[in-house]
């Protein structure tokens, strides 16, 4: 069942006479009070087509399910909403009086009444929830889910061809098959996904963990059964660049019989670039063990948040032994505030939930996670029977505890700020983690801290020795110190272990670019766009150097591609203004120029370029 409206004030008042304990009250009955609310919060998922078992549609469809229906919404088990606190966008809850209304219906004999009054079935959009999407990409290969065995989670890699940066501001994910549990959708920028795909015959690749798949500027993008599709507010849409991946990890389950998932994604553009970007907060807990028949088993976790942050969304997980979750605000003052709490968890149903407000909160407030897990035999979803003992892992019947938030804070300082206290958080829970030390590494360095991010890579290193990322970042960490003949050494080393590191390929070319040997970092940049094709600023360094070497097809060619990645890229401009006019192409160098002059007015090195064109 699917809460889409909420009743007006005629209709509450309706309810209320109809609900009433006063005698003479006239039962409620099916056509004049039951059916508009079946129609409007079951039957979009309960009817031919959805996952939803059974059909709502008429009044034979819901006399039969009469009984069931008064149980399962008594139980607010249906329509399914996990939060008992919180204001969400999109809340399925029924009020306690429609709750009423179908429980009277059902102990007055459930009446049609008048069968000319009922109101016919809503007509359901055949296709895409809001419009035909801007795109729509398909899985390369269907996946194949058998008729039995246990639960699958597979994540299936679909490369986007994208002729520039796009704004996205609305994603529908279309499963394809009721073999589909759930779906989570990320953005691998570094083909790390499609490395792990190549190491299994099976579309996509295995398991929980997403590789180098991320949330898209900080936001969550799912499917459960009876999601709908709303576009971003204004000003928070999110980028997809050329030459990024989606990932889509699907959570089958066998029904019996052999079904072929492959699922569709419809993406909606916008011509709005966002004006606030979204940072992934996670709060998690890998320290479960919980033993057989522990029926109230507490895990937390916390982080105090240096910077004034916005939460703007949440997304709860755990697996099948959870049972209670609260997401908390302890404030300075010590008073505290309920973000978020489920006093029913169930697997089956989770989600992700989008503040109808963001919810505003000070430097120095704690933000908590506390979930309570039953392995006991009284937990009817416990998989395990007997109970066993449960520890954390990535399978299903494994335990889990993260709870994320997509939030904002003021400006890049204060993202920062907050990026490390995260790192430094998780780094206090996992000291042998190299690949958080990394990202510390990277934050330092951009933050100008040469020494803490020299001490942090020096951490990554013991951890990772012999990893190409590591050593491309020592030379990042290096080469931004001053310590140019280190980097380079540390670049090389890189290239040692893989000799198709990107990063270490790009900075490496550029520092031979700037010795003035062009072809070498030609060579260099031309293997780095091979993973790391989205960089604008490395075609502009490849075309400068192909520029250098005579190669004005190849200069105007990667030219033209950093400014289809970013259209502001004033050197880009400039320097396609000077190729055009070396090729002879006047008009289109005076274009190129214009567009130069756009971005800087008063740079001499366009009035130059300008006079020669007027020769």
């Amino acid at each position: 069942m699917v809460h889409l409206l909420r009743f007006g004030a005629l209709v509450s008042l309706v309810l209320a006479a109809s609900c009433g304990g006063d005698g003479g009250v006239a039962a409620p009955a099916y056509a004049e009070h039951v059916a508009p609310l079946i129609l409007r919060s079951c039957a979009p998922c309960h009817r031919p087509g959805e996952p939803a078992p059974f059909s709502l549609l008429t009044f034979a469809d819901v006399h039969k399910k009469r009984e069931q229906i008064v149980e399962v919404t008594g139980a607010r088990l249906m329509p399914p909403w996990l939060p008992t606190h919180g204001d969400f966008v999109g809340d399925r809850r029924l009020q306690p009086a429609e709750i009423e209304l179908l429980r009277r219906w059902v102990e007055n004999g459930a009446p049609r009444g008048d069968e000319a009054a009922e109101p016919k079935p809503p007509v359901f959009a055949s296709g895409w929830q809001l419009r035909e999407p801007d795109l729509v990409v398909t899985a390369p290969q269907p996946l194949v889910v058998e008729a039995g065995g246990g639960d699958v989670f597979r994540n299936l890699v679909i490369p986007l061809d994208l002729d520039g940066v796009k704004f996205v501001s609305a994603v529908e994910i279309r499963p394809g098959n009721r073999a589909v549990h759930h779906a989570v959708l990320a953005v691998d920028p570094t083909f790390e996904s499609r490395r792990l795909e190549a190491l299994d015959e099976t579309p996509g690749y295995p398991g929980m963990a997403m590789g180098g798949a991320l949330p898209p500027d900080g936001h969550f993008l799912g499917w459960t059964p009876g999601k709908r599709t709303r576009p971003s507010p204004p000003g928070q849409a999110f980028r997809l660049w050329p030459g990024h991946d989606l990932v889509l990890q699907v959570h089958v389950q066998p029904t019996g019989k052999r079904e072929v998932v492959q699922p569709q994604i419809g993406l909606y553009f916008t011509n709005e670039a966002p004006t606030v970007q979204m940072f992934p907060l996670a709060l998690f807990n890998a320290d479960i063990d919980i033993p057989a028949g522990e029926a109230s088993y507490r895990v937390r976790d916390e982080l105090t948040l240096p910077v004034a942050t916005s939460v703007h969304a949440v997304y709860p997980h755990a697996h099948y032994l959870g049972r209670s979750m609260r997401a908390l605000a302890i404030l300075p003052n010590g008073s505290e505030r309920v973000l978020l709490a489920i006093d029913r968890w169930d697997f089956d149903w989770q989600d992700d939930y989008r503040c109808v407000a963001p919810i505003a909160l000070p430097a120095g407030a704690r933000l908590v996670m506390d979930y309570v897990y039953d392995n006991s035999e009284a937990n009817a979803a416990n998989p395990n029977r007997p109970p066993v003992r449960v520890r954390f892992g990535q399978r299903s019947l494994d335990e889990m505890a993260t709870l994320t938030f997509s939030v904002t804070v003021g400006d890049l300082e204060q993202r920062q700020w907050l990026q490390r206290a995260l790192l430094r958080h998780d780094l206090d829970k996992e000291p042998e983690a190299g690949n958080l030390w990394l990202q510390l590494a990277g934050l330092e360095r951009e933050r100008g801290d040469h020494d803490a991010a020299l001490v942090a890579i020096a951490r990554a290193e013991r951890f990772h020795p012999d990893r190409a990322t590591v050593h491309a970042e020592w030379g990042r960490c290096l080469e931004a110190a001053g310590r140019v003949e280190d980097a380079v050494r540390h670049y090389r080393e890189a290239l040692d272990i893989d000799n198709t590191n990107g990063m270490a390929n790009a900075q490496l070319g550029a520092i031979l670019a700037r010795a003035g040997d062009s072809k070498t970092a030609r060579e260099h940049f031309k293997i780095a766009l091979l993973s790391m094709p989205n960089v604008a600023v490395l075609h502009h360094n490849y075309a400068t150097a192909s520029f250098s070497e005579g190669d004005l097809a190849d200069a105007e060619l990667h030219y033209s591609r950093a400014l289809q990645i970013d259209p502001q890229y004033f050197s880009a401009w400039l320097l396609l203004g000077r190729v055009l006019l070396e090729r002879g192409d006047k008009d289109r160098a005076r274009e190129a120029l214009q567009q130069a002059a756009a971005l800087a007015p008063d740079d001499p090195a366009v009035a130059r370029l300008r006079r020669q064109l007027d020769r």
